[in-house]
């Protein structure tokens, strides 16, 4: 769908300065995307007419490039070092959208 814009993620991770990492960036977007669609249990075309009918509500479109930053800085399932994460911010960004079954 791509309802976050590669400019717009680009200046979140800080690499508007070069392209050479352009189709990870879509890649980990388009992922990120699936995956904040998946937990809160609607369809994008739902998700979309709660937005402005172009794009997802803010709280969204920032969870999508949270997780895809994350996974574009952490990309491996395991690390030397140990990641702190912030309590719940996925989460709480997500929930309010989430359809309950």
């Amino acid at each position: 769908m791509g309802c976050v814009s590669i400019d717009l993620f680009k200046k979140h991770t800080r690499t508007d300065d070069f392209d050479s990492d352009d189709d990870l960036l879509r890649h980990y977007l388009e992922a990120a995307e699936d995956h904040v669609v998946s937990a809160t249990r609607r369809a994008p075309n739902e998700l979309l007419e709660m937005g402005n009918g172009f794009s997802y509500p803010a709280p969204l479109t920032q969870a999508i490039m949270m997780l895809a930053a994350h996974w574009y800085n952490q990309r491996e399932s395991s690390a030397g070092t140990q990641f702190h994460q912030v309590p719940d911010a996925l989460d709480s960004l997500i929930l309010p959208y989430r359809k309950l079954v």
